[in-house]
């Protein structure tokens, strides 16, 4: 299986790559894979060597036969494998939490919702029911066609000052008690003393232990993360979340 190669699996990126876009040149695929100069030219030296591309020009590459049938042999591998992937996926069971009455049988309709799965009664859905469930309840379904996956969540972040500045007592409370109302769906996690004592005052109880590692699970699982930090917390905080990949919007009450 051409997975477990790492070169393999950047030779085939690489292959992909001059197929699709006949157009691009060695250091349009490095930056692409995020491979060094120096790696993306051993990559190349070697595949030229080996008859699987060939030189159009200086930087520039296409594919030779040989090449398209590396290709073709190890696409199709993957396609067999992501093939029985899926079956095994659709053959397993997924709680869901029921909206309105499910009767054990019935086709479903299963989503991503706020960070949780949710199913309900569907005569054209992608799911079945395995039990069965009235409005609210978990309800287990066997997926049996393709879903929408979640979108990140939406995080959005304020600053509280930290306690030389004036700590939770420079923070617009109404206004920050506010957002977190008209937000209710959204998890609310505090870093810091300061961000901890800050939600208190507007009367709502945080998650504070793990709130950094809480803020990413629920936003990649779909779920809306209010997070309120501490300023000497924001850097760590940011790092973290440029990292996943998750988007982010900062407000100063």
């Amino acid at each position: 299986m051409i997975l477990i190669n790492k070169k393999d699996v950047t030779r085939l990126l690489i292959l992909s790559e001059l197929l699709l876009n006949p157009e691009c040149n060695q250091r349009d695929i490095a930056k692409k894979l995020d491979l060094t100069p120096q790696a993306i030219s051993e990559h190349f030296k070697e595949l030229v060597a080996e008859n699987l591309i060939k030189v159009v020009h200086r930087g520039y590459y296409e594919l030779t036969s040989k090449g398209e049938e590396w290709l073709s042999k190890n696409l199709l591998d993957l396609h067999v494998f992501s093939e029985e992937l899926l079956k095994k996926v659709y053959s397993k069971s997924i709680v869901t939490i029921a909206v309105g009455s499910v009767k054990e049988g019935e086709k479903v309709r299963y989503w991503f919702e706020d960070g949780f799965i949710f199913a309900k009664k569907d005569l054209e859905g992608n799911g079945v029911a395995l039990t069965s469930a009235e409005d609210g309840e978990d309800l287990l379904i066997k997926p049996t066609g393709i879903f929408e996956p979640p979108q990140k969540g939406e995080i959005i972040i304020v600053k509280v000052p930290n306690v030389g500045e004036g700590g939770s007592r420079k923070l617009d409370l109404k206004g920050f008690g506010e957002l977190v109302r008209t937000k209710r769906k959204s998890i609310l996690v505090a870093m810091g003393i300061e961000a901890l004592i800050a939600c208190r005052k507007i009367r709502v109880e945080p998650i504070f232990f793990g709130a950094k590692e809480v803020c990413i699970e629920a936003s990649h699982h779909g779920c809306g993360v209010i997070v309120a930090c501490a300023e000497d917390r924001i850097n760590d905080l940011l790092r973290s979340l440029i990292e996943e990949g998750l988007k982010f919007e900062i407000k100063e009450f």
